[in-house]
């Protein structure tokens, strides 16, 4: 018997930044047999060179203003996709405005999947390295500052060497 052929589901996909980004790119590849059986396709082709919006990283949002100003850019340039291709967000939920970005997201009848607090911190929990929780700071934008940081410091030790001995050569 011929297997009917499903209806795709299609998602422009939209991270923050790098970390995000390889981040999704990992579960993808890791849940490869599941996302190729599924009826879900993901697309990062999202091209706004006036938003500063590359392979569909958004290079970065520090409040609901820069966000509102990207997301507007990518619903003038994607007006015309058809009912089956959604957005889809994936965001750090480090910023004092998180809430009132997902507000906007779901308004616009899209999706947002946030990262609890952020990827470093994520990153980080999963290396066993014991980050500090946002209680332990004043503000979101420090614990942010610091996750960066932190991950930073933890994750480039071992490249430093390696660099020198790369730009030794140049």
């Amino acid at each position: 018997m011929d297997k009917k052929k499903r209806f795709q589901i299609y998602y422009l996909l939209l991270s923050e930044g790098t970390t995000e980004y390889n981040l999704f790119g990992y579960l993808k590849n890791r849940f490869r047999d599941l996302f190729e059986d599924s009826n879900i396709k993901f697309s990062d082709k999202v091209q706004i060179p006036s938003a500063n919006i590359f392979n569909g990283k958004l290079n970065g949002i520090e409040s609901f203003t820069s966000f509102n100003s990207k997301y507007k850019s990518i619903k003038r340039q994607y007006k015309d996709r058809n009912e089956d291709q959604k957005i889809f967000f994936i965001l750090d939920k480090d910023l004092d405005d998180s809430e009132k970005i997902a507000d906007a997201i779901k308004k616009g009848k899209d999706i947002v999947q946030f990262i609890e607090y952020n990827s470093e911190y994520l990153l980080l929990n999963f290396a066993g390295k014991k980050p500090k929780k946002p209680c332990d700071f004043r503000s979101l934008k420090i614990f942010r500052n610091y996750c960066k940081d932190h991950f930073r410091t933890e994750f480039t030790k071992g490249l430093q060497p390696l660099r020198r001995r790369i730009l030794r050569r140049y």
